[in-house]
């Protein structure tokens, strides 16, 4: 399960998404450090059919290893546009 939410911004629309584990976690490495906000990642708990709103978004911020899997599957995202952080996958992408 995943926690979502839809931000609205001048350029269109923004899905912001996180893997349900991680909601409230800091990841911290030597170079990066990323608190998993609820207010941005959001607090409405979703499945796979995460993967209609993503297609109906113009832009993405996901992070958690099943969430990006699960983009990288559906061929959202390429291996290449993700980092790791702790060991925790994290991905920005546009949605064309």
């Amino acid at each position: 399960m995943f926690f979502y939410k839809i931000h609205k911004t001048e350029f269109g629309t923004l899905i912001a998404v996180c893997d349900e584990s991680l909601s409230g976690e800091t990841l911290k490495d030597k170079k990066l450090e990323i608190f998993v906000n609820p207010r941005f990642y959001g607090e409405t708990k979703i499945g796979r059919e995460i993967i209609k709103l993503i297609k109906n978004s113009n832009d993405g911020n996901v992070i958690g290893n099943n969430i990006v899997n699960l983009l990288l599957k559906n061929n959202f995202i390429t291996k290449d546009k993700v980092i790791k952080i702790k060991g925790i996958s994290h991905a920005q992408f546009s949605v064309l």
